[in-house]
């Protein structure tokens, strides 16, 4: 996975102006005057360094006590958290973890089930208000005490230390966010097929601490379109290189990477 350092993303982060000259060239209708300046800010948002988890926080932070093995297994107790509190957003997840690494990156956490399912329980419902700001629902007490054998109060405290180690910087775009910036032009049946596919292939990767810190989220959504694309062997209505800003070539290693990840096939 040395290959997926970050350094070696191409910045091919097309500025707003020139999204809006392959907008206009490929006859794209763009109804929001400030979609281009959207697309530029995301950009520009994921490379902010506070939004960035360290590579190398299991070494560094967290002193070697923290293996690949037990976060795999945190972010599939997340997982089954998650599916448990009900009716989230499908993107909720990846950001949630996304909190998670961040903060393992800042503070160092006993590598015992209880420390790190506080931390992870707290980081899933960070991740929900984030996505539901609407929303004004409480955790389950029930729940949190069969999951976690705690109470509400605790998770909301640890939600707090939280944010405060997040240095606030809550609204950072995930490989899921720019899955749904980069197919916003997506309409037809097979269209949204690779769409569901590239959010799914995203999710796969979410316990691999290998692509942790390596690869830009933009980079991530790209490579796992270009991927869901190739699987399916869909025609697109539009340029995914144009629309994404980056080249399949210049994203072998993360494209290769995911489709370790698919299950193998029966011979």
């Amino acid at each position: 996975m040395n290959n997926l350092r970050q350094a070696a993303v191409p910045a091919v982060h097309p500025v707003s102006w020139v999204m809006g000259a392959r907008r206009e060239n490929m006859g794209l209708k763009c109804a929001d005057p400030y979609e281009p300046d959207v697309d530029a800010d995301l950009r520009a948002k994921e490379r902010n360094p506070r939004e960035h988890p360290d590579a190398d926080y299991m070494s560094k932070m967290q002193q070697g006590h923290l293996s690949p093995s037990m976060r795999a297994e945190l972010v599939l107790w997340m997982d089954a958290f998650a599916r448990n509190l009900g009716g989230l957003p499908e993107g909720m997840l990846c950001r949630a973890v996304a909190y998670l690494d961040r903060v393992l990156s800042v503070r160092p956490v006993p590598a015992h089930d209880e420390a790190l399912q506080l931390v992870a329980a707290a980081a899933v419902s960070l991740g929900a208000k984030h996505e539901q700001s609407s929303s004004g629902r409480r955790l389950d007490a029930q729940l949190v005490e069969a999951f976690l054998g705690t109470t509400v109060h605790m998770v909301e405290e640890m939600e707090w230390e939280l944010f405060m180690d997040l240095g606030c910087a809550m609204d950072g775009p995930t490989a899921y966010t720019f899955v749904d910036h980069f197919t916003r032009f997506f309409q037809w049946e097979d269209e949204l097929l690779v769409r569901s596919l590239a959010l799914r292939l995203v999710n796969l990767t979410l316990p691999f601490f290998g692509f942790v810190g390596r690869i830009l989220p933009s980079a991530m959504a790209a490579s796992a379109l270009f991927l869901a694309r190739q699987i399916l062997g869909v025609p697109l209505s539009h340029d995914l290189e144009e629309v994404m800003g980056y080249k399949a070539v210049e994203l072998t290693g993360c494209i290769c990477a995911l489709e370790k990840l698919l299950p193998k096939k029966n011979l």
